[in-house]
């Protein structure tokens, strides 16, 4: 089983909901931690709690993803920070507008775009160029997911279109793999009490929903697999939440 002690792992989208679950879960496996978000007040309470709870090493990073040139020296910093990268997790995500085609304008478009599918683009490229370079270790790209990115649903709109696109990228890593060492796989949380959740659904009930902690729990219960069973596949974590199987 893989183990996430000393392991260098990057999360975007960390500083609340999933991310921040998966930041404090990471830390109580003993991985070393690089935490991205927009929000640098936000991310610093969390990579604080991190460091008191568990005192690993912590790098927050205020960086928006859409800028490939601040996304280039995030990663060059967190290399330079821990000598090398084992693992991103690719969580930043916008919902957008929840409306047909015809009903978006190309900034609307644009912008959930840049965020989910360029952005998850950007990270992974520049990970993929220190962590070829690890061989044979390599290290494993992970998309989050969504079930619309899976079966698109009418009126997702581009976050589903991002969703999809982001599935067929982490199949196109996945398959380069066997050049560059790297692993790639996606992992949908289905729906999960959340900001984005209440968003989309905001007549739901979120007591009925998985906490971003019990999530986290399912995420770690995947990832624990080795990488010739992850690579390539689509897992749910709604599957995992009782262990690996």
């Amino acid at each position: 089983m893989y183990s996430f002690s000393e392991k260098v792992v990057l999360i975007t989208g960390a500083s609340r909901g999933i991310g921040a679950a998966l930041a404090k879960a990471m830390a109580a496996e003993g991985a070393n931690l690089c935490l991205v978000a927009r929000d640098a007040d936000s991310l610093r309470n969390i990579a604080y709690d991190v460091r008191r709870h568990y005192a690993n090493d912590v790098m927050p990073r205020a960086c928006d993803i859409r800028d490939a040139h601040r996304v280039e020296q995030l990663i060059k910093d967190c290399v330079q920070r821990f000598g090398r990268l084992d693992m991103i997790i690719n969580n930043a995500a916008v919902l957008g507008l929840m409306a047909p085609i015809h009903e978006y304008s190309p900034e609307q478009w644009n912008s959930t775009i840049a965020t989910n599918l360029h952005g998850a683009f950007y990270v992974s490229h520049y990970a993929l160029r220190h962590m070829k370079q690890q061989n044979p270790a390599g290290g494993r790209i992970v998309f989050v997911s969504s079930s619309v990115g899976r079966t698109l649903r009418a009126g997702w709109g581009a976050y589903a279109v991002s969703k999809y696109a982001v599935e067929a990228l982490m199949q196109l890593i996945a398959l380069e793999g066997e050049q560059t060492g790297v692993i790639a796989c996606s992992i949908n949380p289905g729906g999960a009490a959340t900001a984005m959740r209440r968003l989309a659904y905001p007549n739901e009930d979120p007591s009925t929903l998985p906490t971003p902690e019990q999530v986290a729990h399912g995420f770690l219960n995947i990832l624990r697999l080795p990488d010739k069973a992850l690579n390539g596949r689509g897992f749910n974590v709604r599957d995992y939440l009782g262990g690996p199987s």
